[in-house]
């Protein structure tokens, strides 16, 4: 009987190779010298023989070469090659014939390799898969010569619109160039307007049943002499009591400055971003809090424009007469706007009331930058939203109802109150309305009285149809 696992001297014998004579001799005085160690019984290996072999073999072991599986070809199935025209390797027509001759030699009863044969001549009668072929070089390069002379059009009609401007305006005697006689003006030089025609105010019919009505009231306040002009923007209407009566203007002359300067931006004479310092001569008391500011402070234009009106800084409007040229330069600018009794005769505050205006001419200039003239839309719309904007709440405002929009400016001296504006009613209704009230002393009364003008005038125009 086989030992499973041989003994120390055997395995020694397979695990390792054959040595000379010499090599034996010396292991044999080493085993003498050392004593024998005990060897472990060795773990089975997957590739080792279970048996020992002769000390003739080798000491390893070879793995078996295993045999390649042959299959046997069909025979009796037929598979129907897919034609390409770069993988074919026999023709269509051998191809077809060796079909015919394997359905020939299967029996009759069998009707598969009759549906596969027709299934092939199907198949091979359809013309060979063709790859659509590139686009010509010819093709490519007219479309690009086509998207050259494109780019070459649009790139000359510029130019051209670009020259055709340059050349308007460097043109000698062309009066629509604002910019090029902007630029020839030094900036304490006189500047004179062009000639600006100045829009009428449609005036068709009078209000009697509301000046009536105003009448009324007017006489209870008999202290007080006031100046009262309305419009109805949409029908012409109007009503004039005392409108053409020179009165102080007090803060009211801001309107005037406001227009002339946007008219300024609009011809390229100042910026809205354009740096201005308050010097010591602006500094004004009354209204406003750049009084309370150091001398040398900078503003841009925009925001005087804006705390001119909003807060009624006084010092700003001093700052901005003075930007546009000063006061005889803006007086003849009113005039060519047709505000014949409008004139600026002092700076701010003017606490004595020589700077003086009309309701009519006040009401003419707003209803002429509400028609577009005088400003461009982009500054009349700066313009009045700057008036909505204005804090003083306490005359006009109080005599309208909820929701309606009202662009306005105040006025106040110990002699005089006033407040003009443009109002907008819920029923689309716009009216322009001044009202300018002679005072003794402070009257407080005027108070009641613009507010009570302003509280009949609105309710006869919301009420009314026409």
């Amino acid at each position: 009987m086989v030992q499973r696992f041989p003994s120390p001297s055997i395995l020694s014998v397979v695990s390792s190779p054959t040595r000379p004579d010499s090599q034996s001799k010396q292991s044999s005085s080493r085993q003498q010298n050392h004593p024998v160690q005990p060897q472990l019984p060795l773990k089975r290996k997957r590739n080792v023989a279970k048996f020992p072999l002769p000390p003739s073999e080798e000491p390893y072991l070879r793995p078996v070469p295993q045999k390649k599986k042959v299959v046997a070809p069909r025979t009796l199935k037929t598979e129907i090659p897919r034609f390409q025209s770069h993988r074919a390797k026999r023709s269509r027509r051998d191809e077809l014939a060796r079909l015919r001759s394997i359905a020939e030699q299967q029996p009759k009863t069998s009707t598969r390799p009759q549906k596969r044969l027709e299934k092939a001549q199907s198949f091979i009668s359809q013309p060979p898969l063709q790859k659509k072929p590139p686009l010509s070089r010819k093709r490519s390069v007219s479309s690009s010569v086509v998207l050259y002379v494109t780019r070459m059009l649009i790139l000359g009609m510029g130019i051209a619109v670009i020259s055709g401007t340059l050349l308007s305006m460097l043109k000698p005697g062309n009066s629509s160039s604002v910019l090029s006689q902007a630029a020839d003006v030094e900036p304490n030089q006189e500047w004179k307007s062009p000639s600006i025609v100045p829009l009428a105010v449609q005036q068709t019919r009078e209000i009697t049943a509301l000046k009536t009505e105003l009448d009324t009231v007017i006489a209870e306040y008999p202290k007080l002499t006031p100046g009262i002009f309305l419009i109805d923007v949409d029908t012409g209407a109007y009503l004039d009591i005392n409108g053409n009566v020179a009165i102080a203007a007090a803060s009211t002359i801001k309107v005037p400055i406001l227009v002339a300067f946007f008219q300024a931006v609009d011809q390229g004479r100042i910026k809205l971003d354009d740096m201005l310092t308050m010097e010591e001569s602006h500094i004004a008391e009354g209204s406003g809090d750049m009084q309370f500011r150091r001398p040398g402070t900078k503003y841009t234009a925009l925001q005087t424009a804006t705390k001119m009106i909003v807060i009624s800084d006084n010092t700003a409007t001093n700052m901005l007469i003075e930007a546009l040229g000063g006061s005889e330069v803006l007086n003849q600018l009113f005039q060519s706007w047709g505000l014949k009794n409008t004139t600026i005769n002092d700076s701010l505050p003017d606490l004595s009331g020589t700077n003086t205006t009309t309701p009519k001419d006040l009401i003419n200039l707003i209803s002429q930058v509400n028609q577009g003239g005088l400003v461009s839309l982009k500054s009349r719309d700066r313009l009045f939203r700057i008036m909505e904007r204005t804090k003083n709440d306490s005359l006009l405002p109080r005599g309208i109802g909820r929701g309606t929009i009202i662009a306005h400016k105040t006025g106040n001296l110990k002699s005089v109150l006033a407040d003009v504006g443009m109002i907008d009613l819920l029923n689309g209704k716009r009216y322009l309305l001044a009202v300018l009230v002679k005072r003794p002393d402070d009257e407080q009364t005027a108070v009641d009285l613009i507010r009570d003008v302003s509280k009949k005038t609105y309710q006869y125009l919301e009420s009314s149809e026409q």
